[in-house]
This record gives C-alpha cells, structure tokens and sequence, in this order.
C-alpha cells in the first residue's frame, strides 16, 4: 500500500510538532524543512487544525502547536481518516468498480484482509513513538528554522 502525498505530509508536520514540544511552527518553517510547496503542507496544517489535532494562532508570535498527547495519537487513526475510504485495487470502491470478475471473485476479501491489517500495525505507533529516541537531528533541523 502507497500512502499518498497528502498522508505523508501530514504525519511529517505531526512529528515536528511533536517533537517542537512547546515551540510553534510555522507552515513556511515546515514546508522550508523539507522542500515542500508551502500550499501542499498548508492544505495539510488546514485539515489537521480542522480536524482538531492543532491549533493555530495567528500573528508574530503565532505558529501551529500540537493539540493532545503524542503518546495517546496513534498513526493508524490519522492513517485510517486519510487513506481508509479508498480500497488497494477498484473492486474495494464504493460504487464496486468496472471489475467483471467482482461477483465471483474473492480478491477484494483478501485485499480488505490485509488493509485492515495494515491499519491495525499502525495502531500500535503513536506520534510519540515514531519521535522517541531519534528526534535530536529533527530537532537540530526545527531549531535552525526558528533561528533563521
């Protein structure tokens, strides 16, 4: 399973913020720290201060701040919202797909199967987890964008 663009912005701002701790970021930070078009990673900071994972202040001293404890967000949720209404292959489609083999077929069972187990290993991961231990050079790279 590929994760879309969207998905992997999104759990990349998460793990700045997460590992920002109380500093805010900027989405121009973010986006800056990984080369990213700034109106992709705003999409991302959009919709995850909608979705009530950040908050967002506006103003010189503004920037985004994690919303919650990185220990009780886990990957599969944010995974699960983003990437779970689409199935692996046409057949796991809302509307079925085109697919001919589809009424005798059990490819989609399998397919569902192993998405759903995919969902659940990230169950497991919390945004805490995926910083723990490895976070100084993202911190190293957070801190020369908030100097700059």
């Amino acid at each position: 399973m590929q994760l879309s663009t969207f998905t992997d912005y999104t759990l990349r701002v998460l793990m700045h913020l997460t590992a920002a701790q109380d500093q805010k970021l900027t989405t121009r930070q973010i986006s800056e720290i990984h080369d990213a078009k700034f109106n992709h990673v705003a999409k991302v900071t959009q919709w995850l201060v909608r979705e009530g994972y950040v908050s967002s202040t506006r103003g010189r001293s503004g920037g985004l701040h994690l919303i919650g404890d990185p220990s009780a967000i886990t990957v599969g949720k944010i995974v699960r919202k983003l990437e779970g209404q689409d199935g692996v292959a046409e057949c796991m489609r809302g509307d079925g797909g085109t697919c001919i083999l589809a009424p005798s077929c059990e490819l989609k069972s399998a397919l569902h199967d192993a998405q759903e187990a995919f969902f659940r290993s990230l169950d497991n991961k919390t945004l805490a987890s995926l910083t723990n231990g490895r976070i100084d050079p993202l911190l190293r790279k957070l801190n020369q964008s908030i100097v700059t």
